[in-house]
């Protein structure tokens, strides 16, 4: 009996020390444990990315393809531990799963294990290509970065240098973001097309920039209804970037010359 309660009180203490690490590592955003996950999270992120960009290239593929298979079901096992873990800490789940950052986080890992489905039974060319078409949606993830990037502008607000860095921080996530979802988004509209320039997504990169910055070498441009208007939401988003720099660039000066960020602030 004596050998029974004791094995009890292990489980439960076992069980207790589970549920301090996710507590701590998901939901206290104050502890050392949360921001080194979340770091981890960060990195996978980019990782996850630049493997999804390098994989659109058919010769890296062909000889990594199985680097970039099992670490793709590293990344997608952490991103789903990661969603459970944050669905197990919030206290109103239903907000967590049916809000925007649960469903991103969904999103992320959904399409890989429709992918574990034995697809050759079905023999449809058009579900292959649209279940790599939905891993795109872990693109979306890297607004999660300008999330904890706001988390740190308000925390340091107080700094100018410190508002000055968030600011350049958001920016350069937000340029980035917008490069990475395009350029993939245009490379899967226009890549069967005869001929195509967008033979990859790093070759779609560089249209991508060329476009935000209204360049227009016009060496590379769509020709398919899609592509074109990704085109057009692509040349919105870069008119956006620049008034966000020169948003940037313009409190810089005044904290410089003035003291003060803001019009009509005055030096403390």
């Amino acid at each position: 009996m004596n050998h029974r309660l004791s094995a009890l009180h292990e489980k439960k203490g076992g069980w207790k020390a589970i549920d301090h690490f996710l507590h701590e590592g998901f939901a206290n955003e104050e502890s050392l444990l949360y921001r080194v996950i979340n770091d981890i999270i960060v990195f996978l992120i980019f990782f996850s990315i630049a493997s999804i960009v390098l994989a659109s290239v058919e010769d890296i593929y062909n000889k990594y393809q199985s680097f970039f298979d099992i670490s793709e079901g590293i990344v997608v096992g952490i991103f789903t531990f990661e969603y459970v873990a944050n669905i197990y800490v919030v206290k109103r789940k239903r907000d967590y799963i049916l809000g925007p950052w649960g469903i991103i986080d969904f999103l992320a890992i959904a399409p890989s294990y429709l992918n574990i489905i034995d697809l050759r039974a079905i023999k449809v060319l058009r579900v292959l290509r649209v279940l790599r078409f939905l891993r795109l949606m872990r693109m979306l993830r890297l607004l999660k970065l300008v999330k904890h990037a706001t988390k740190q502008y308000e925390a340091g607000k107080e700094n100018k240098y410190g508002t000055l860095k968030m600011d350049l921080q958001i920016y350069f996530i937000a340029l980035f973001s917008v490069v990475v979802i395009f350029s993939t988004l245009m490379y899967h509209a226009e890549r069967g097309v005869v001929n195509t320039a967008f033979t990859s997504i790093p070759h779609s990169m560089w249209w991508c920039i060329v476009t935000i910055t209204t360049v227009g070498y016009g060496d590379m441009y769509p020709v398919t209804v899609p592509g074109r208007i990704i085109a057009s939401v692509t040349m919105l988003c870069g008119l956006a970037l620049f008034g966000l720099l020169m948003n940037v660039i313009g409190k810089s000066m005044m904290s410089s010359l003035f003291g003060s960020g803001e019009i009509g602030g005055t030096e403390s």
